[in-house]
């Protein structure tokens, strides 16, 4: 619930209107895990809540975090038995904001089909709630919280589904993620990644949320994407570069979009070419990420060399990149890989 349905529901019990404010700092802000923890609250208006409220939507299955304490992943079961990955990666900078990042959910599956994707490999799935996507970002506060930072700073919407097949819903939890009275993330420090969904993206150039838009791109080469992307390919390049540069014209926002480098796939200095001739200027970014393994697969991360020399071309070519560290190889950092290597052991984490 938002501020106004919490004030709507405790109007229909008699209960004051700041009672309210109340409640959804301790949920948004506070991330009480109990209504009991609630101390400013009546005991009796505790109770009712208990009684008649759902609190908690998800239940943690399994934890891992990476070698070096700075990557988190979890494993959450929803209320329907379904299960659902997060990612907490913490950034420690010493000239700039450090950061705590968390990487949610949008859809318990996904139907785009991408052929590098452990979570494209399943194909039961529904969209999430907006208080299941709230939820994800919770757990992965406490853990920040444990880890030495104050709260989340940042969100991207770059696990689990396609969040613009989600949008009603993922708009809802954003409202509460950037209530003052929450964590009061702002538009800049959210991210909404896509596929390339081109009619939503449309859609989202009309919110009032003007959120930073990463599109996943892996190939300038339309038949290769198509490939690599089936769910995306029914939009031509052509179309998908019209569609952001709207997004960019209306909200302001740099454009940015996502290369995973896989070996003799996409990375050689011909797919640089073919990049550059795509995406150029500086209101462009490309981030360009060493991929993660994906056990069973057959597309394999760019070896060093290769990924240096694909940056370098990029560089000589007039590209606006960054190289992204690939986090979480020993935590199957990769979509779908823990819920996958769950799945297949028997649940045998479940606790």
């Amino acid at each position: 619930m938002d501020l106004a349905g919490i004030t709507d529901l405790l109007a229909a019990w008699g209960e004051p209107a700041y009672r309210a404010k109340q409640i959804f700092g301790w949920l948004h802000q506070k991330n009480a895990e109990d209504w009991q923890e609630m101390s400013d609250l009546p005991k009796a208006l505790r109770q009712k809540l208990a009684e008649e409220t759902d609190f908690q939507p998800l239940r943690l299955l399994r934890r891992q975090d990476a070698a070096d304490g700075n990557t988190v992943k979890l494993l959450l079961e929803l209320a329907d038995g379904e299960q659902i990955e997060t990612v907490l990666m913490l950034y420690w900078r010493k000239d700039s904001r450090d950061r705590a990042t968390c990487c949610v959910s949008s859809q318990s599956g996904c139907a785009m089909g991408c052929a590098f994707c452990a979570t494209g490999q399943y194909t039961r799935f529904r969209n999430l709630s907006a208080g299941e996507i709230l939820a994800q970002c919770y757990w992965a506060c406490r853990v920040a919280r444990e880890k030495g930072f104050s709260r989340l700073t940042n969100v991207v919407f770059m696990g689990m589904g396609e969040p613009l097949y989600n949008l009603s819903n993922v708009a809802a939890a954003l409202s509460v993620l950037e209530h003052p009275l929450g964590l009061a993330i702002g538009h800049r420090r959210i991210t909404i990644s896509t596929c390339g969904i081109v009619p939503q993206i449309y859609r989202l150039s009309q919110w009032q949320q003007p959120v930073e838009l990463a599109v996943s791109l892996h190939s300038a080469d339309e038949t290769l994407r198509r490939q690599l992307m089936p769910g995306a390919g029914r939009w031509t390049l052509e179309q998908l570069m019209a569609a952001c540069r709207d997004y960019r014209q209306r909200t302001g926002r740099r454009l940015t979009f996502e290369y995973a480098l896989f070996q003799g796939i996409n990375d050689s200095p011909a797919a640089a070419a073919q990049l550059a001739g795509l995406l150029t200027g500086e209101d462009i970014l490309v981030n360009i990420i060493p991929a993660n393994p994906v056990e069973g697969s057959v597309f394999r991360p760019s070896s060093a060399k290769t990924v240096q020399e694909f940056t370098a071309a990029c560089r000589r070519l007039g590209v606006y990149f960054q190289l992204r560290e690939s986090r979480g190889q020993d935590i199957d950092g990769a979509c779908g890989q823990l819920r996958k290597g769950n799945q297949r052991n028997g649940d045998v984490f479940r606790r």
